[in-house]
């Protein structure tokens, strides 16, 4: 799929993707005989943000600018590469992945996994920017005024997920860089990407991922990779595919829960940068979306070289420490005494833990909790939740 000439409509913030690829190679520098990747994807974005996303003005320049930072960040990759080619043979062994839908409880775990000195996450500010050349203290400070902007234009958004320079943060911000992510799909209202998002592999995502992990690695090295994200869920295969020493952990929370929330963070998501939010078509576009996964998922099976650890959110909840101590048996990773106080320490004063109650109904997307228990009502008894 070649990069289209189509003029975008609406306001005059264009979203055309050579423009977007021009403006990627006047902030790093090269010329067009170093191609980037990946542009299939970015054409079929645009296309569906141009015609159907709904965009605001405002909406429009901050998506462009996000659309172009994917492109900076590709080059500084491959610029990277170019100047220490030694960087491609970073070994990252035995990652471990923390998966499951939206609202499971991937985040919490992540962060308390992330206190145990044997598990290195990446810090938002390193996901943000994997091979930029200036001095952390600088994208630190980048990070944090990138954060401050997106509380602006979407307040409700810090009682769902909160967002830190130094929290570890979702695998997307990598694979993203490769325009065939499930975050567009969340972000904005993005049908026909979706249809051709779901006939891609994703396999060359994930190798794009372990290029910018090692990036990250090749700045600060670090232990194993403590890595998150419930869009991993969808792509298991793809996954082990790159990562074939990989250690996945599910969580599990009942969809009667877990929908109506998810539904609620994409409705605060696109009114960030869309006026024209339809909570219904959100729901639906769920269901849809939860389906294609939930129905194939059974305790204990994944891909064939990867048997996953499940844990049910609810037990997660329960005993946070406990249920640490069982994941680290998984990993092979002892929940020593200084791990156990840091874990400690985080759940004290977790910045999620002091956050107004995030609260919402399944009414409000169209939907009824005996209509949820009626569609998963066989991952709900596999899973016992």
């Amino acid at each position: 799929m070649g990069l289209t000439t189509e003029k975008p409509t609406g306001s005059g913030t264009t979203l055309d993707p050579q423009s977007l690829v021009e403006e990627a190679y006047r902030q790093t520098g090269g010329t067009p005989d170093q191609p980037l990747s990946y542009l299939d994807g970015l054409t079929a974005l645009c296309a569906a943000l141009d015609t159907q996303a709904r965009l605001t003005p405002a909406g429009r320049v901050r998506v462009r600018d996000a659309l172009v930072k994917a492109l900076v960040n590709q080059r500084r990759v491959r610029m990277a590469i170019a100047a220490n080619p030694q960087l491609e043979r970073i070994p990252v062994i035995r990652p471990v992945f923390v998966t499951g839908l939206l609202r499971t409880g991937t985040t919490f775990l992540q962060h308390l996994l992330a206190q145990h000195p044997q598990l290195r996450a990446p810090q938002l500010w390193e996901l943000m920017a994997p091979a930029d050349p200036e001095e952390p203290a600088d994208l630190i400070a980048a990070c944090e005024s990138y954060i401050a902007e997106y509380y602006r234009v979407a307040p409700k958004f810090k009682t769902i997920h909160p967002l830190g320079a130094r929290l570890p943060d979702e695998c997307h911000r990598l694979t993203a860089n490769t325009f065939r992510d499930l975050i567009y799909t969340v972000r904005y209202r993005v049908p026909d990407y979706l249809v051709w998002l779901r006939h891609q592999s994703m396999v060359p995502a994930y190798e794009f991922h372990l290029t910018q992990l090692r990036c990250i690695l090749f700045r600060q090295a670090g232990s194993r990779l403590l890595l998150k994200g419930p869009s991993h869920l969808w792509h298991l295969d793809a996954l082990a595919a790159v990562y074939p020493d990989a250690r996945i952990i599910r969580l599990h929370r009942s969809p009667i829960e877990a929908v109506p929330s998810v539904c609620s963070l994409t409705s605060v998501v696109r009114g960030a940068r869309s006026d024209e939010v339809d909570n219904e078509e959100i729901g639906w576009y769920w269901l849809d979306q939860i389906g294609t996964v939930l129905d194939d998922l059974r305790p204990g099976v994944g891909p064939t070289q990867l048997p996953p650890l499940d844990v049910r959110y609810a037990d997660f909840i329960a005993d946070p420490l406990g249920t640490v101590g069982r994941v680290c048996d998984f990993l092979g990773v002892p929940l020593t005494d200084e791990a156990s106080r840091r874990m400690s320490a985080f759940i004290a004063h977790d910045p999620g833990t002091a956050a107004a109650p995030h609260r919402y109904t399944p009414q409000e997307f169209g939907l009824r909790p005996e209509q949820l228990e009626e569609r998963f009502a066989s991952y709900i008894a596999a899973f016992d939740l």
